[in-house]
């Protein structure tokens, strides 16, 4: 297949830009993750071993992508085939979003279990559509094309199904953490439960929109050859989720701070006035 220099930059703009994003992402999120380790040394060695190796998940998504984008802009600009191109790890890249994905959504599946009191139900629906979309991502590995990549229809689903199990997540989250629910707790404690929630909700619409927009920029390319337009969210979609996950973890560390600055205010003694 044969592609002139327009073609060119539209069947790999979109996608290039999604790394520039992707990269401004993963140094926040390792910014994140530095502050996590300092900031929370208390924390179970379980959680710890789960977070850096999904670090370094994203940390070869990253060196994968950067990899790729060079090798289209410097190694293979000459080339006007696929041929280069399609010796890309494109498999391997996508692989790794998909693992990161899927590693978080296991970590959010862990914190519906313990804020819905041990819901089975509940977490069972996270869990299965978190496995759903993993299944359905590894469908995609079938071929090296970039082209097939970007427009197989497994590709769509398994986003759909990742922002539904985001969905779920939020939802949960929401529902059980809402003030109407926690009137029995002291004010100032809600106040801080609140701000978390703020958080854990932001967080969870930030993955839940760039995973449906990967879902949705596949109906506006299914019959534009060339155009790889699911490339952009594809590039951001694990750096999203591993800023989720991180946020949800630092955003303890503000509330506590708060949380002791007023405990200790109330238990300053007050200064007897000398006469």
């Amino acid at each position: 297949m044969v592609v002139n220099s327009t073609g060119s930059e539209l069947m790999w703009g979109p996608g290039f830009i999604g790394f520039i994003i992707a990269t401004v992402l993963y140094g926040t999120a390792f910014g994140q993750y530095l502050f996590y380790v300092r900031c929370f040394p208390q924390d179970s060695r379980k959680l710890k071993f789960f977070v850096s190796p999904t670090i370094c998940l994203e940390t070869i998504h990253e060196y994968l992508l950067i990899g790729i984008y060079w090798y289209i802009l410097i190694s293979c600009r000459h080339s006007t085939s696929f041929e280069c191109t399609a010796q890309l790890p494109w498999q391997l890249a996508v692989l790794m979003a998909y693992w990161i994905i899927f590693a978080v959504q296991c970590f959010y599946a862990r914190r519906v279990w313990i804020i819905t009191g041990q819901n089975r139900f509940i977490t069972g629906i996270v869990c299965a559509l978190a496995t759903a979309s993993f299944v359905l991502s590894g469908l995609i590995f079938n071929t090296r094309r970039p082209e097939d990549l970007f427009h197989t229809k497994w590709s769509q689903l398994a986003s759909f199904a990742s922002a539904l199990c985001d969905a779920v997540t939020t939802g949960t989250v929401w529902w059980f953490l809402r003030p109407a629910r926690t009137d029995n707790i002291r004010s100032r404690s809600r106040s801080y439960l609140n701000e978390l929630l703020r958080v854990f909700i932001q967080m969870g619409l930030f993955s839940f929109l760039v995973a449906t927009t990967l879902a949705v920029l596949y109906q506006f390319q299914e019959d534009l050859v060339g155009r790889f337009y699911t490339a952009a969210p594809g590039a951001v979609i694990g750096n999203s989720y591993i800023n989720s996950m991180l946020a949800v973890l630092n955003a303890r560390k503000s509330v506590r701070e708060r949380e002791r600055s007023a405990r200790n205010a109330l238990e300053l003694p007050t200064i007897p006035t000398i006469h």
